[in-house]
């Protein structure tokens, strides 16, 4: 059969496969990549293979330990004791109970995590969905291999994904998105602990404490102040609302060559993953925002994690020098994976919102700090997150005198 008259997308996708079936006997991930990309569906993710990557990739080290119950009960006090902890040093009052906190490995952290995933990537594949077939009735040949490139793109970058995170994430708030009745849960992922652990050579007891107590902050921010749950839903909502409509409005002027050059779809995919074409000025509106607040709330829980640490936890100084050097000595590889799936976003949310919190108490004080959680016109902007001396100077003209402190 001869091949020169294909398009990009028919090149693309055969030398994919190709690769792939060099290697899929060997490697379990790459027959699943395999499968993702030679799949039929209506979806543009087909959740059962991502779920499938996501725990190849989890566990291409091996299945980590299993938590037992007596780890169980042991970080069961941690959070008890980091509750009194957190509340004696901020201030803060929560207006519902704060976790409960569960212990898992990593596939049971995929599946606690799916619904939380699905809610952020359908609109998006629906979005895509929409567009391509728009697109598919205007050249229909050519569109169909589009589509099911794009469909196993997008399922082998969200098992990726998945994956990546559940080797890497110590500790998580579940905010409980969609269901917002199931928010305030606490999770720790155990396997992850003993191998930073053990290569960081850390005590063990010093720092599961310092993590429960970053996750038990973050508990307290949203139970004390319940409000910012429907406000960062709604963020979301208007985020995947402009999505579809932007998307529904790009197919009937993107270029068709965007999508079917291989060239392109490597650039798109290095600059962020499929999603990257999507931003519009809304969208990145609303992007700041989400950003912003992120940034706040993952600064506040890093400075109380430090501030209350370094009085209680006798390792403090040796967690947090070993901690900087783990994010300054990452190799090219990893900083190039992260770029790609986004998590370079997530370290700078860290830095950016710590230093705000930080300036803010040194100069203002930590009560002052905590009016960022009164309403939400009290919430840095975008510019203000990484300039705080804009949102000190908003928030006294703002609040003036009527400052009250006993009130928040």
């Amino acid at each position: 059969m001869s091949y020169e008259t294909d398009n990009p997308w028919d090149r693309s996708l055969r030398e994919v496969n190709r690769f792939m079936e060099a290697v899929a006997r060997k490697i379990p991930i790459l027959r699943s990549l395999r499968e993702a990309f030679s799949g039929e569906g209506d979806g543009f993710i087909d959740w059962d293979q991502a779920r499938e990557i996501a725990a190849l990739v989890a566990q291409s080290e091996g299945p980590g330990p299993f938590p037992d119950p007596q780890v169980r009960v042991q970080f069961e006090a941690m959070r008890e004791r980091s509750e009194g902890l957190v509340r004696a040093y901020t201030g803060l009052r929560p207006l519902e109970e704060v976790g409960p906190l569960f212990v898992f490995d990593r596939p049971q952290w995929i599946e606690a995590n799916i619904s939380s995933f699905k809610l952020i990537f359908e609109p998006l594949a629906e979005s895509y969905g929409k567009t391509l077939r728009t697109l598919e009735e205007q050249r229909s040949r050519e569109y169909h291999l589009g589509r099911r490139f794009t469909r196993g793109l997008l399922t082998a970058q969200l098992g990726m994904v998945m994956g990546y995170l559940a080797r890497s994430v110590l500790g998580q708030f579940d905010l409980g998105l969609p269901r917002l009745e199931d928010s305030g849960k606490l999770y720790i992922v155990y396997p992850n602990l003993l191998k930073a652990e053990e290569k960081m050579r850390l005590e063990p007891s010093d720092f599961r404490l310092w993590i429960t107590l970053h996750e038990v902050t973050h508990g307290f921010e949203f139970a004390a102040h319940p409000w910012l749950r429907d406000y960062l839903r709604s963020l979301m909502e208007r985020y995947f609302q402009s999505v579809s409509l932007r998307l529904e409005d790009m197919s009937l002027r993107l270029r068709p060559e965007e999508l079917r050059d291989a060239r392109r779809l490597n650039e798109i995919i290095s600059r962020g993953g499929l999603m990257s074409i999507i931003h519009t000025p809304e969208q990145r509106e609303i992007l700041e925002r989400i950003q912003a607040f992120m940034s706040l709330v993952e600064g506040y829980s890093n400075l109380v994690m430090d501030m209350v640490g370094k009085e209680i936890i006798p390792t403090y100084r040796q967690m947090s020098i070993a901690f900087r050097h783990r994010r300054d000595s990452k190799s090219g590889a990893e900083r190039l994976v992260e770029r790609m799936l986004g998590f370079d976003l997530k370290l700078q949310q860290y830095q950016v919102g710590e230093l705000f919190c930080r300036e803010v108490v040194e100069k203002k004080g930590l009560e002052f700090l905590n009016l960022a959680w009164k309403r939400e016109d009290n919430l840095p902007g975008a510019d203000e997150i990484r300039h705080p001396y804009l949102w000190i100077e908003r928030i006294e003209g703002q609040e003036g005198s009527r400052v009250i402190y006993r009130d928040i």
